[in-house]
This record gives structure tokens, C-alpha cells and sequence, in this order.
């Protein structure tokens, strides 16, 4: 247990960088809106995929990690068990939905999005109605995820005020 204030201030600090989640994705899709149809559009698409696709893995690798070894050393944690805190139970079920979302959603619309693009990003070819189809498919999936992280970290703040 003489690690744990360290593994939660770790968790904490991944917890930080997955909200930091949430700012950098609406930042960058007011940033695309605002330069549909120019010049570095496609850039600011790879970029927006990039940096989101980064930080979203070190915040949930990071969290993952953290939390599982939080349970495993705190006695009054374990995995999936509704009787002694729901909060928990009700984060980790989160933490499941969030990760399937991840899989079967962010990283093939990601991928499709990629491929819509194109490889030549100094072209001034348009992007297609199907990119920005996927474009607008990946903005809703990312708000789904990003309002099921701060769902997560809600829980988390307020579960000392409930308990």
C-alpha cells in the first residue's frame, strides 16, 4: 500500500489528460469547420486525428492501468461488485462501454476517415461528401466518448461526498 497515494496521483493525472480530451476536440472542430473547403483543411484532419488518437491513448492506457492496480492493492475495492460501492462498479461499467466504443467505433471511423483523405495532403483535391460524412460520424462518436469520460470523472470527484 506505500505506493498507492502514488499509483492515484497518476490516476488523477491520466484522468487530467483525458479531459484534456474533451477542450483539444472541440477546439479542433471549430477549427476544421472554420476551414471546410481551404487550403490546409485536410492537415487540420490529420492533426485533429493525430493529437486526439495520442492523447486519448496515454489517458486511457494510463487510467486503465492505474485503476487496476488501484483495485488490486485496496482492500475495500474490487471488480464488478455492486454491494459495497456502487460508484465503482457503476465507473468500471463506464470504462468497458468507453473501451468498446474505442475498438469498434473511434479506430475504424479514424481509419475510413484516413483513407477518405487521401495520402497526398499537399493536393488541393476536395475532400469527398463521404469524408465528411465520416468526419461528422467520428465528431459524434468522440462526443459520446468524451461525455462518458466526464460521466466517469463525475463519479469519481463526488463518490467522497455520497459514501
Amino acid at each position: 500500500m506505500e505506493f498507492y497515494p502514488t499509483i492515484k496521483t497518476l490516476h488523477i493525472i491520466f484522468a487530467g489528460i483525458w479531459l484534456v480530451n474533451f477542450i483539444m476536440d472541440s477546439y479542433f472542430q471549430n477549427l476544421i469547420s472554420a476551414n471546410k473547403g481551404k487550403e490546409g483543411e485536410k492537415k487540420l484532419i490529420i492533426l485533429y486525428i493525430g493529437i486526439l488518437n495520442m492523447i486519448g491513448m496515454i489517458g486511457s492506457v494510463g487510467i486503465l492501468v492505474t485503476g487496476i492496480f488501484m483495485v488490486l492493492v485496496n482492500p475495500g475495492f474490487s471488480f464488478f461488485q455492486m454491494t459495497a460501492n456502487h460508484w465503482l462498479t457503476a465507473k468500471q461499467i463506464i470504462m468497458v462501454i468507453i473501451l468498446l466504443i474505442i475498438f469498434v467505433k473511434i479506430i475504424p471511423q479514424a481509419k475510413k476517415l484516413r483513407i477518405n483523405i487521401g495520402t497526398d495532403l499537399e493536393t488541393s483535391d476536395p475532400i469527398s461528401e463521404e469524408g465528411y460524412k465520416n468526419l461528422s460520424a467520428l465528431y459524434k462518436t468522440a462526443m459520446t466518448l468524451n461525455i462518458l469520460v466526464i460521466i466517469n470523472f463525475v463519479l469519481a470527484i463526488t463518490h467522497y461526498y455520497f459514501s
